[in-house]
């Protein structure tokens, strides 16, 4: 069963312009008071890179994409942090329905974690924007629909629709955190890669929902919520969100809320699962080689795909930009803040 037709589902949005020079200085000035201070065995290698902040330009794409190819989406929120995208002006956000969401209204119940640089710690207050719908999509700001999306993609009545995997929960004791962390080191050293411990972050917020041998790895897919669902859960548990919104830079005792919320939504038998194989897919510039970058820009271009995903967009070479950008353009159709960008 299909949601009612007049059942408003609203978008979320984070982004962040790494690029400027206020931001870079606060985040610094922020990286030496931690490092100082906080910074312990559990703080990552990687929480603190450069790529994690760098705007490429890929809001852009995600802003088009939404309104392309899922205009029945009411509002989009955008979370920024005192900062807004130069192309987003006032007569484009009243077009899009776009409305700011600072971090200070975000954190209006605990500012004393600002400045913060942390998408867990974001993502845990999502579901507190003033007038958010019952029922949103987050999109990180690099995830770009590419075919018409109905809402039975993300909701079917009651039930959320989630994209991933199951996968056997193992454990993750120090030693093995160690060797992840000396791992992630040398990912980034010499292979240019950046990882995160993913899979520590997301057996914990598999524990944190009931699941003790098993836990659904999410894809980088827009991931629908019910904000109830979360509402609840801190409400009743303050004190672990004070706890995970603590750190300014990504930590491994942090647990994702986004996914906790499909565990807590999955325990309950509130959630479908699918295996997004053929629907997803994610362009890295990190990690694919320019033939897998190829045979993925051929399907993107023919549709083959409904969902994705531009990671490390700023180490693509000048070419695939260039021809990736051609190709989003016409698939997204009629946006002039598009059509008069020059990809470099």
């Amino acid at each position: 069963m299909s949601i009612n037709s007049d059942q408003k589902i609203d978008a979320v949005i984070t982004w962040v312009d790494g690029n400027d020079p206020v931001h870079r200085k606060k985040r610094a000035e922020m990286a030496c008071i931690y490092n100082a201070k906080q910074r312990t065995s559990s703080s990552l290698s990687t929480a603190g890179d450069e790529t994690r902040f760098i705007d490429n330009g890929e809001l852009k794409y995600c802003l088009a994409s939404i309104r392309t190819f899922a205009p029945w989406i009411h509002k989009i929120y955008l979370v920024t942090d005192n900062q807004v995208p130069p192309f987003l002006t006032p007569e484009l956000r009243d077009r899009y329905n776009v409305e700011l969401v600072d971090h200070t209204e975000l954190f209006r119940d605990y500012n004393e974690v600002l400045p913060t640089f942390n998408s867990r710690s974001i993502e845990s207050m999502l579901w507190s924007i003033e007038g958010l719908s019952p029922r949103f999509i987050y999109f990180n700001d690099d995830f770009v629909l590419t075919k018409p999306c109905k809402p039975e993609h993300f909701f079917q009545d009651h039930t959320l629709v989630l994209r991933g995997k199951w996968k056997r929960i193992f454990k993750y004791g120090k030693v093995r955190q160690v060797i992840n962390q000396f791992v992630s080191f040398l990912a980034k050293s010499v292979l240019g890669i950046t990882r995160s411990m993913h899979h520590l972050l997301q057996i914990r917020y598999a524990q944190l929902a009931g699941f003790s041998t098993r836990y659904f790895h999410g894809y980088h897919v827009p991931r629908p919520i019910n904000k109830e669902t979360l509402a609840t859960f801190f409400n009743e548990k303050e004190e672990l969100l004070k706890e995970n919104i603590q750190y300014p830079f990504r930590n491994t005792n942090q647990f994702s809320s986004i996914f906790l919320a499909h565990h807590l939504e999955l325990k309950q038998d509130r959630a479908v699962t699918l295996d997004p194989d053929n629907e997803a897919m994610m362009i890295s510039g990190e990690t694919d080689f320019q033939p897998f970058i190829s045979r993925k820009l051929k399907k993107l271009e023919n549709q083959e795909i409904r969902f994705l995903c531009l990671q490390g967009y700023e180490y693509l070479s000048t070419p695939v930009k260039q021809r990736l950008h051609q190709i989003l353009v016409k698939l997204l159709g009629n946006h002039d803040f598009l059509k008069l960008e020059t990809r470099k």
